[in-house]
């Protein structure tokens, strides 16, 4: 049976996730800061400046995510006892959103993982493009880690989800 309990466990678990996130998104960012800074080749060059955009944009996503927790969570408690239609037409539709947008972008960042593994072999043997090859290698991490991070975050919220849907599948909304 869906309870408060599962509200707060899924945004103190969601909490958790963005601080992860917040983590490997500075982590990068400073990999990248010291590969330009005492690593000064031209592959490190080209590998640091993806990697700086990942942890720039990954740090600032999972900041903006955190901040919108605790809002989020006291409007879904207060819904769950006093107004569960709103948990249905609210709360519901928010997470089939973002699950949505966590396919698109799992998509996104699978085509960007594929085409930077395509980009690497086809550089790999021209020493010329030791750039190159380090933008497509450091594509490659960041896909992938892009991609596992999407995969994840979206596993952890169908439990949620599903007992929002169970809870909430008797309630008609007007």
């Amino acid at each position: 049976m869906f309870s408060k309990t599962d509200i707060e466990n899924y945004f103190t678990h969601f909490k958790y996730e963005q601080f992860i996130l917040i983590s490997i998104g500075i982590i990068a960012f400073v990999v990248a800061v010291i590969l330009l800074g005492f690593f000064k080749t031209i592959w490190n060059k080209g590998f640091a400046l993806p990697l700086a955009v990942y942890g720039f944009i990954t740090a600032g996503a999972g900041i903006s995510n955190y901040l919108k927790i605790r809002p989020l969570q006291i409007r879904s408690t207060y819904n769950y006892d006093l107004h569960p239609e709103l948990l249905k037409t609210k709360e519901l539709t928010r997470l089939i959103s973002l699950q949505q947008n966590y396919q698109l972008l799992i998509y996104v960042n699978s085509a960007i993982l594929i085409a930077a593994i395509l980009i690497y072999l086809y550089l790999k043997n021209k020493a010329a493009n030791q750039y190159y090859m380090g933008v497509a290698a450091s594509l490659l991490l960041v896909s992938l880690l892009s991609v596992v991070t999407y995969i994840i975050l979206k596993q952890t919220a169908l439990p949620y989800i599903n007992g929002i849907e169970q809870f909430t599948k008797n309630i008609i909304v007007k």
